[in-house]
């Protein structure tokens, strides 16, 4: 018999749909509120590397987003000017069937998780948040922001690095923080200089480029700077291509064509990790809620999708609520610490590329091999 029977995950993101996904699956009642009016995903592109592809696999939209996105088995990493300076090949995690790294919209993983929750049948809210959360007698009364309420045997909060959720059950936690560097993305046409995932270094800022199908692709730009505003939109275009500038070769051939603000973001990175527990009473934190990383590893959709397969696996197994969150914590806790912590030092080495102690391709390596590992 399973630890509960009706299960409340805030936030429609990746880590809600997919524990609200897997929870129906083993047959217990989940419903979803999203604070967001429209259900869809921002920003451009992803890239899933083998474990998140193993975790699209297990919850059966693997082979979606490798026919909608594009990918490869390898990445490299260039100088500014385009040349090469080492080529790193990648585990097929998810097996030989499927690509070692893949890239796709955000907009299309998004939708294929909509699909899936629909067709599981899944209540879903748009527009409402908690406003309240309470843990007695075996259960949890939740207040809503629309004035309603309701009775569940969980909360899973699932919304984000800035989780209503948090804030509400975990007074204590601690706040997100700012790493120094601010990422840049846009849409772009598909180079064709290369196949695989490129990183290319510059004398102050790192780039990238990669494939999310087979015309498409996104560039992304990590910016070392101490400024966290968000600029104007109508300038983002402009003050990207400025950003390239110091680069030569592919990117600069890119840069010239980014011209559409429809078409670049900016954000600036955070990170957050929760110290254990990540549960209290009957409230639960999966995903960025938990365990926000900067994008260097690529695998914060990746480790959110996890946690929703690993949250509802353990309580399908146990019939008590404390132990079947204890094992969660517990088979989630180091694996999310070791991405978020390689992140940042990643992102650290970006910002002072002369540390004579700087191994970006070996210490990326090394963490995808980890994450290879079983979840």
């Amino acid at each position: 018999m399973s630890a509960v029977r009706s299960v409340l995950v805030v936030g429609g993101g990746a880590a809600g749909a997919t524990a609200a996904i897997c929870l129906r699956r083993r047959g217990i009642d989940a419903e979803i509120v999203e604070e967001k009016t429209e259900w869809k995903a921002l920003g451009s592109g992803l890239t899933m590397v083998g474990a998140t592809l193993r975790a699209l696999s297990a919850i059966g939209l693997a082979d979606r987003c490798v026919e909608l996105g594009a990918g490869g088995d390898e990445f490299g990493l260039y100088d500014h000017h385009g040349n090469v300076r080492e080529v790193v090949p990648l585990p097929k995690v998810a097996g030989p069937d499927y690509p070692a790294i893949a890239g796709i919209t955000r907009a299309k993983l998004h939708q294929l998780m909509v699909e899936a929750v629909e067709q599981e049948g899944i209540p879903v809210r748009l527009g409402t948040s908690v406003s309240s959360i309470a843990s007695a007698d075996g259960h949890v009364a939740v207040g809503f922001t629309d004035a309603t309420d309701g009775v569940y045997d969980l909360v899973v909060g699932a919304d984000g690095l800035h989780s209503k959720v948090r804030q509400l059950a975990f007074p204590d936690a601690p706040q997100p923080r700012y790493t120094g560097q601010t990422v840049w993305r846009a849409m772009v046409e598909r180079p064709r200089d290369y196949s695989e995932l490129g990183m290319f270094y510059g004398p102050r800022n790192k780039a990238g480029v990669n494939a999310i199908s087979e015309d498409d692709a996104y560039l992304f730009l990590v910016q070392n700077t101490t400024i966290t505003e968000r600029p104007p939109a109508a300038q983002m275009p402009e003050m990207l291509r400025e950003q390239l500038e110091e680069f030569t070769g592919p990117i600069a051939r890119i840069r010239e064509r980014i011209t559409d603000p429809e078409k670049v973001d900016c954000r600036p990175l955070q990170v957050i990790l929760m110290p254990k527990p990540w549960h209290r009473g009957r409230v639960v934190l999966i995903g960025d809620a938990a365990h926000a990383s900067t994008p260097q590893l690529a695998m914060g959709a990746g480790l959110a999708i996890e946690d929703g397969i690993v949250l509802a696996e353990v309580l399908g197994e146990e019939s008590s609520v404390e132990t079947a969150l204890e094992r969660f914590v517990e088979r989630r806790y180091e694996r999310c610490k070791m991405v978020v912590d390689n992140s940042v030092q990643l992102g650290e080495w970006e910002k002072d590329p002369e540390d004579p102690d700087a191994d970006p391709g070996g210490l990326s390596a090394q963490s995808w091999a980890a994450l290879a590992q079983p979840i």
